[in-house]
């Protein structure tokens, strides 16, 4: 019998060469670096949440529209959530902004989603419902990201490789989906009807499932109070901003440029942020200003999009995306048999493991930089467990070995 070390040295070089090939697969696909599809499948008007908006007295369907690459194959793919501006009371997730990032991006190989979220009618048009719809939008957001949590596999898609993306009020949605915890929420929104927590609001059934996103990318955003993000959430962030902007400050000031300021909200825009974010020494955060650019400048004065300006935000949302990807490509793991599943996934403590074979088997997490981070040899059956509380957050590799078997699965550590 191999000793534990041998094994483990084994699988930590076959990890190696495993994520080696990825990088390389991907190079050479060149999937999620240029399009490799033509065609995209757009599926309409998908429930995903169903809420009471602000002045209604009863709940409505939010629903989204989900975009696909024809004829694909990939089993496990990343999505991109897009929300849509409007000042939260206008807009809708037909925008032709969030329809060419969609259309875009499903043509690159990843699938995307543009939702619905709750807007506030102008006839309850006060600074208290502007707070309370905001905070709303939040909930949907996070309601979005649950309901694609618990139906990965019907839409086959990478549970921890789910990313954000935001425009003008959809930014703010996002930044406070992602940073702002139940004890932080503004106190309009205890006001009755008590709204509830960021994370409480849509269908029961995926109340369980995790928020967490793999990335955000706000742009021309902001936060209402920058001690929501604290020090210990380490989400990456794309901050995408004019510096001429007015309507959401780049600094900071009141939204429309101080336009009845009793009405419109006083907001951090995407530099103060950067800043904020800095002195946490957040780990994984960019901020590209646009110098003299206002609000939203890939429109053009008739809602349409001026395509240069476009080209120049998608190619950074193309590169954060690319170097925020951790997974496999389609088809590697093919070359390994399915003997092991793990759940809940994402974990924070004990990771759930589920076995094909009986016996003495190894188990190896490695890390995305090709590291050995636990190694055990147990005899097992069919369940078993391993704890994973010590193990810093991110994306693992894990690796089961049993009679000369091995079978890989990812997982993600909250």
């Amino acid at each position: 019998m191999e000793s534990i070390n041998a094994i483990v040295k084994k699988i930590t070089l076959l990890s190696g060469l495993l994520l080696s090939f990825s990088g390389l697969a991907l190079a050479q696909q060149g999937r999620f670096e240029q399009p490799v599809f033509d065609e995209v499948v757009c599926t309409e008007s998908i429930p995903f949440s169903s809420a009471t908006a602000q002045g209604a007295s009863s709940p409505s369907t939010l629903c989204l529209d989900f975009y696909e690459p024809e004829g694909d194959t990939m089993s496990c793919r990343p999505l991109v959530i897009t929300v849509f501006g409007g000042a939260f009371v206008t807009g809708n997730r037909a925008f032709v902004d969030m329809k060419e990032y969609c259309n875009r991006l499903a043509t690159y190989g990843y699938v995307a989603a543009s939702i619905d979220y709750r807007l506030l009618p102008l006839t309850s048009l006060t600074a208290e419902g502007l707070v309370r719809t905001a905070y709303m939008a939040s909930q949907d957001v996070s309601s979005a990201v649950r309901f694609f949590k618990a139906h990965g596999e019907e839409y086959r898609i990478d549970t921890a490789a789910i990313f954000l993306l935001g425009n003008s009020a959809g930014s703010i949605a996002i930044l406070h989906e992602v940073f702002m915890d139940d004890d932080e929420r503004p106190a309009e929104t205890y006001i009755s009807p008590d709204l509830g927590g960021v994370h409480e609001s849509g269908y029961e059934e995926y109340l369980h499932y995790s928020p967490n996103v793999a990335g955000i990318i706000p742009q021309w955003g902001g936060v209402s109070d920058l001690d929501v993000i604290d020090s210990d959430e380490t989400t990456p962030v794309c901050l995408i901003h004019g510096t001429a902007d007015n309507t959401v400050p780049y600094d900071s000031g009141y939204c429309f440029g101080g336009w009845m300021p009793n009405l419109m909200p006083f907001m951090y825009g995407s530099h103060i942020i950067a800043e904020h974010l800095a002195a946490l020494q957040h780990p994984d955060y960019e901020l590209h200003p646009f110098e003299g650019e206002e609000h939203a400048f890939y429109y053009t004065n008739t809602y349409q999009l001026d395509m240069p300006k476009f080209d120049s935000c998608f190619s950074i949302v193309r590169d954060f995306l690319l170097s925020h990807l951790y997974m496999l490509p389609n088809g590697a793991t093919q070359h390994f048999e399915s003997l092991v599943s793990v759940h809940p996934n994402p974990v924070t403590e004990v990771l759930y493991v589920t076995c094909s074979i009986e016996g003495e088997a190894t188990f190896a997490v490695i890390d995305m930089s090709g590291k050995c981070r636990l190694a055990v040899t147990e005899t097992v059956g069919y369940e078993h467990s391993l704890d994973v509380s010590q193990l810093p957050r991110g994306i693992y590799l894990l690796l089961y070995r049993n009679k000369g078997h091995l079978s890989i699965a990812k997982f993600e550590k909250l």
